[in-house]
């Protein structure tokens, strides 16, 4: 069926069984698109396609008069109507319409009554023009009530954060974090996390809670505050609080998880492989987690060590004392009396004793011996010049808390990759050991000989890809200019005797090389991860110094104890199912140098933790002997110095060179 008909069935304004009535008894004109014959109708929107009475009355139509086939049909006027009638956008495009339930809908009468059609013409067509009758038509599915939309409540927000977005330079100073808020924002029609028409809602106030909780992992809550909305605050100041809450989340994340500055500014020899996170999943993370407060907090450490030191943070103060320097003196043997036995107490932490109590009593030879063990020095319990070194290793001029010295060593924490290995050996530089692990647990340690404080150690974590044995020494330009160059020019015949070749390089200069043998500076073994520094691990003829409790005196490199037994694991690790056993690389020593390539390869991380917590669980302070923990606590504004903030130039007092 075509025409009005049809139109009116697709609106559900006429119910099957009128129409097919109604189309018999149409002249064949009818199916031209011309207004349609005067049908007595109501309107019922939202009911099906039955004949059931319509409500609300359509505007009336009017027949035009019959034509001659070959008469050109007149044109027709819209018809006109005040009454009030659906939502939307009818499916022949009317005007739009407003349902009666509207608000903006004009007021039904009570007893609205329906009215009456106009009179029917006694005779339309002779029924002699009717060829036959009209087919039957399938009648049209009813057009579903149409929703008007209501716009949401936090649109205006919306298009506040929008706006401030369009110039995100204004919000960040970060190009990263720029890019990363506006695709963040952009993914959610800008809509908001954070804030909710009455200000912070549940989502922020869990990051707020992180935020105030930071001083458990050593961080400082005043780097996070974002000030709550005032109550009636407009959608302007909505949306700056919800952009405020967003960067100071990234700032969290960020400095939980890699630090609060580029360890780089301490030194150009501190170099550590960082994971910093990435901005959008950061917000991605927080956003949708079931637990924002716990999904935030998550970016700290999950080390066993930071662990252990923020166990341990959660017990000291601002107000604890750091540590406090034994004077220098004859050596204390148990049962003595010495002025300095107050301030070793206080060292060790004893208490219970007068302050003028001299006596070296049995209680704190204990915790002298117990000291000396965990330091590696024979527990003896006679306070000589090596406990007392060790015993002030950790001291600083001026005191200042030990809680600062513990907030510095987690801070170096986040510089080590989120992962450090399934296997990875690890050297801590103020420990002067070297450690190897496999699936979480230590399986090697040993003493190390670390560079001296004007040739320091770098910190790095690269790969240990192989092994040269039998090494030869190709010394360093600077070591060759200020010491071979002096030794050559005293005694001519002194590099010969320790093995090392002079070659007259194309440059005019000299290059020196010690050869393959026992008295080569790198003994018989070095173990190989290439990086910047030219900086590995190795053995050396001078084996008398691992029994010195300070072993500082490279270059630059980690010289190993027993290299055999240490090299033993690393092969075994690096070469699984090989069997490798000391005897079988001892076999390989000779005069000519042999590479052994580790088919798995794994981290070697070089680090600097001053303050560590032992296998009984106490805090143990060692020297700061390149000066990086100080240098850390200034920049971290834990010292009388004024705190430098992120990104922030510094002149520091660590050595810059090697």
């Amino acid at each position: 069926m075509a025409g009005p008909l049809a139109r009116l069935m697709a609106r559900g304004l006429v119910g099957a069984s009128l129409a097919a009535s109604l189309a018999v008894a149409m002249p064949a004109w009818a199916e031209q698109p011309d207004p349609p014959v005067a049908v007595p109708v109501t309107s019922n929107a939202g009911m099906g396609t039955g004949d059931a009475p319509l409500t609300t009355p359509l505007p009336p139509v009017t027949a035009p008069a019959p034509r001659a086939a070959a008469a050109t049909p007149a044109p027709v006027s819209a018809p006109t109507s005040s009454a009030p009638v659906r939502g939307g956008v009818d499916s022949a495009g009317d005007t739009p319409q407003i349902h009666p339930s509207h608000p903006s809908a004009p007021a039904q009468p009570a007893h609205a009554e329906t009215a009456p059609a106009p009179a029917q013409p006694a005779a339309v067509q002779p029924a002699a023009t009717i060829a036959a009758p009209a087919p039957a038509v399938t009648p049209a599915p009813a057009t579903p009530p149409v929703t008007v939309a209501v716009e949401d409540p936090l649109a205006p927000v919306a298009e506040a954060i929008a706006a401030l977005l369009a110039t995100p330079e204004s919000v960040t100073a970060s190009k990263k974090e720029q890019e990363a808020l506006v695709a963040f924002y952009g993914a959610r029609q800008n809509m908001p996390v954070f804030v909710g028409l009455k200000g912070i809602d549940a989502r922020g106030k869990a990051v707020i809670a992180r935020f105030e909780a930071a001083g458990e992992d050593g961080l400082e809550p005043s780097d996070y505050a974002v000030p709550a909305p005032k109550p009636g605050a407009t959608a302007a100041d909505l949306a700056r609080t919800e952009l405020k809450l967003a960067v100071a989340v990234l700032t969290y994340a960020r400095h939980a998880q890699a630090g609060r500055f580029d360890p780089g500014r301490i030194s150009a020899l501190v170099t550590p492989v960082r994971d910093i996170p990435d901005p959008t999943a950061v917000l991605a993370k927080v956003a949708y987690a079931p637990d924002a407060n716990a999904a935030l907090a998550a970016f700290n450490p999950t080390h066993a060590g930071y662990r252990a030191l923020k166990a341990q943070l959660a017990r000291v103060t601002g107000q604890t004392p750091g540590v406090v320097a034994v004077p220098p003196g004859a050596q204390i043997r148990p049962g003595a009396s010495d002025p300095r036995i107050p301030t070793l107490r206080t060292r060790l932490g004893i208490t219970g004793a007068a302050a003028d109590d001299h006596a070296y009593d049995p209680a704190l030879v204990d915790a002298v011996k117990a000291f000396q063990e965990a330091a590696k020095i024979k527990p003896t319990g006679i306070v000589g010049p090596s406990t007392i070194a060790a015993l002030n290793a950790g001291a600083t001029p001026g005191g200042g808390s030990l809680k600062s010295d513990v907030i510095a060593n987690m801070e170096r924490w986040r510089w080590l990759p989120r992962d450090l290995g399934e296997s990875y050996v690890m050297v801590n530089i103020p420990e002067f050991l070297v450690r190897i692990y496999q699936s979480g647990h230590e399986i090697h340690e040993t003493r190390v000989v670390v560079g001296k404080p004007e040739t320091p150690t770098p910190l790095l974590t690269r790969e240990m890809q192989y092994i040269v044995v039998n090494p030869a020494w190709n010394i360093p330009p600077s070591i060759a200019r200020n010491e071979m160059m002096p030794l050559l020019r005293s005694d001519p015949s002194a590099l010969a005797r320790r093995g090392i070749e002079v070659v007259r390089n194309g440059s005019g200069g000299y290059s020196f090389r010690q050869v393959p043998s026992e008295r080569n500076a790198l003994g018989r073994i070095k173990f190989m991860f290439p990086n910047d520094h030219s900086v590995y691990l190795h053995d050396t003829p001078s084996k008398a110094l691992f029994q010195n409790d300070r072993r500082a005196y490279s270059h630059g490199c980690v010289r190993v104890y027993e290299p055999l037994k240490f090299g033993e694991v690393i092969f075994n690790l690096g070469l699984p199912n090989d069997n490798w056993t000391q005897s079988r690389i001892g076999k390989m020593f000779g005069s000519s140098e042999r590479y052994v390539n580790l088919k798995q390869r794994f981290p070697v991380h070089i680090v600097y933790f001053n303050v560590v917590v032992d296998d009984a669980g106490r805090l143990a302070v060692r020297e700061d002997l390149y000066g990086i923990n100080a240098e850390t606590k200034t920049l971290l504004g834990l010292t009388s110095k004024q705190r430098i903030a992120d990104g922030t130039s510094t002149r520091s007092t660590a050595p810059k060179t090697r």
